[in-house]
């Protein structure tokens, strides 16, 4: 593929997801980051000739466990919050007083004198339970524009278009705040708390593994009697010495 068509592709895709969402974005790459981040700790380890297999037996599932933590925790906590925040916005809990403003004027002809503080009541109950941004994108449909004439359904598309914009602009850089919140509480706060958990389970099953390995080494060096046995008690030679059985 050619670079350039490559590249272009990759700035539509960035544009066509992201122009207006910043907040995501935020989320994604601080995700990218941190698998990237994993994958070159744990190839350090991997490549690092000066620790021998058994310090890496101990250290890769450290580092692998690390990351799923690291990568997990922070893209659940930070997209849980940003779509929280979205919803937010979509349902009108978060509105600003512009963009409220913007949306009760959408229609001068039917609400002259709409207080921009009951801006639900420029849509009826049933629209209501729909996202603002999905009523404001498709205007034909709703109850506001019945009955008006084709030049005051053509200014109360425009009304309609700039509210919606505001709206969007507002949903954008709430996002971004809760990206930003969502990225410092996982990053400071809960996913060091649950990795030292992870990483307390994880030392103390590789400590015991270890143990039961030395314990095993120690049991076949010691499976000796004291004394050598003539070849006729070859059979007794499989008694550990420590079993003071006496022959």
């Amino acid at each position: 593929m050619n670079p350039s068509s490559m590249m272009k592709r990759v700035s539509q895709y960035m544009f066509d997801h992201y122009s207006k969402d910043s907040g995501a974005l935020l989320v994604h790459l601080g995700a990218l980051g941190w698998v990237l981040g994993s994958i070159a700790q744990i190839g350090a380890v991997v490549g690092d000739r000066s620790i021998d297999k058994e310090q890496k037996r101990f250290l890769l599932p450290q580092e692998g466990a690390d990351a799923v933590v690291n990568i997990g925790m922070y893209y659940s906590i930070c997209e849980l919050i940003k779509r929280g925040a979205d919803k937010l916005v979509e349902k009108g809990a978060l509105l600003t007083d512009d963009v409220a403003k913007a949306i009760a004027g959408i229609n001068p002809f039917k609400n002259p004198n709409l207080d921009y503080k009951n801006w639900r009541n420029v849509f009826t109950q049933a629209e209501l339970k729909q996202n603002l941004t999905e009523l404001l994108s498709n205007i034909d449909s709703l109850d506001t524009v019945k009955n008006l004439s084709p030049d005051e359904k053509a200014q109360v598309k425009e009304l309609v278009k700039a509210a919606l914009e505001k709206l969007e602009n507002h949903k954008d850089n709430v996002g971004v705040i809760a990206a930003i919140a969502a990225s410092v509480l996982a990053c400071n706060i809960v996913t060091p708390y649950v990795r030292n958990i992870v990483a307390s389970k994880i030392q103390k099953h590789m400590t015991h593994e270890e143990a039961v390995e030395i314990r095993k080494m120690q049991i076949k060096e010691n499976l000796t009697t004291i004394n050598p046995l003539p070849m006729s008690f070859k059979a007794f030679n499989g008694y550990n010495a420590f079993s003071k059985v006496k022959i």
